[in-house]
C-alpha cells in the first residue's frame, strides 16, 4: 500500500504544483473525465519530453512529415525503452 501511494500520489502533486491546476473547470462526470483526460496527457508528454529530448522529439516530428521510414524506426527505437517503462509504470499501478 505505501509502495503504491508512493507510486500514485507523486504525479498528482507534480501537476498541482507545476502546471498549476488544482480544480476541474467543468461540471458533470464526461466533461470532468475529458478534463482530466486533457490534464494527465500534457502530464505524460511532458515527461516524456524530459526523458528523451526535445532535440530527439523534434527529429522524430521531421521524419514523420518527410515520411523518411528509416530514420523514423530509428528513433522510435531509441524511444522505445521509455514507452515501456510508462507501460509497465501504468500496468503496476492499475
Amino acid at each position: 500500500m505505501k509502495q503504491r501511494a508512493a507510486l500514485a500520489e507523486h504525479p498528482f502533486g507534480t501537476i498541482k504544483q507545476n502546471l498549476g491546476w488544482t480544480h476541474f473547470l467543468v461540471r458533470g462526470l464526461k466533461k470532468v473525465s475529458g478534463e482530466n483526460s486533457l490534464i494527465i496527457l500534457a502530464y505524460n508528454f511532458k515527461r516524456l519530453l524530459n526523458l528523451i529530448g526535445v532535440e530527439l522529439f523534434q527529429k522524430l516530428m521531421i521524419a514523420i512529415k518527410n515520411k523518411d521510414k528509416t530514420t523514423i524506426k530509428e528513433i522510435k527505437a531509441n524511444i522505445l525503452p521509455f514507452i515501456s517503462y510508462f507501460w509497465l509504470k501504468f500496468h503496476f499501478i492499475v
